[in-house]
């Protein structure tokens, strides 16, 4: 019966918290509530419903502060973009901005980035959240860019919603 009602309990205080964490910006103990920086951990030692203690070290409360800061200051989330062009040869620099600039002429709803690494240029197309979505533009681009390929889940921008 214990067991049961703590259950319950657990569940109704992060169904609550869960409810309000909707609006959260990032997927970290800090969280954005009503334009304020939260952290979960206090929160859940505070809530209103009943008190939780969570007993851990200090430096893992340093270390989730400081990760869920850095997080929080980049603005990034994990997901895909579409490698359209990859070249080092003597002119790579040339076709990489022409190639930009073709993509964004045809597509200027997409982001697109030029990156250079050493001996490569690339240029990256879009800030895909799933694997789904890129590869269902991939396809929509392949007769234009038959050499493209998904980039493996790597930091993206937040697309728009």
């Amino acid at each position: 019966m214990k067991i049961k009602l703590l259950i319950l309990l657990l569940s109704g205080i992060f169904a609550t918290l869960s409810a309000r964490s909707q609006t959260s910006e990032t997927d970290s103990i800090f969280v954005i509530l009503d334009s304020t920086f939260v952290n979960i951990i206090d929160e859940l030692e505070n809530s209103p419903q009943g008190k939780i203690k969570i007993n851990q070290s200090e430096d893992i409360n340093e270390a989730l502060s400081l990760h869920s800061i850095e997080n929080f200051k980049t603005q990034k989330i994990t997901g895909y973009r579409i490698c359209i062009f990859r070249d080092n040869q003597q002119n790579s620099r040339t076709m990489a901005l022409q190639t930009k600039h073709n993509f964004q002429s045809a597509y200027p709803d997409i982001p697109v980035y030029l990156e250079y690494k050493n001996p490569y240029f690339y240029v990256y197309a879009g800030d895909f959240r799933t694997k789904e979505q890129a590869e269902k533009f991939k396809r929509e681009i392949n007769a234009i860019y038959p050499k493209s390929w998904l980039s493996n889940e790597i930091k993206i921008n937040f697309p728009s919603l």
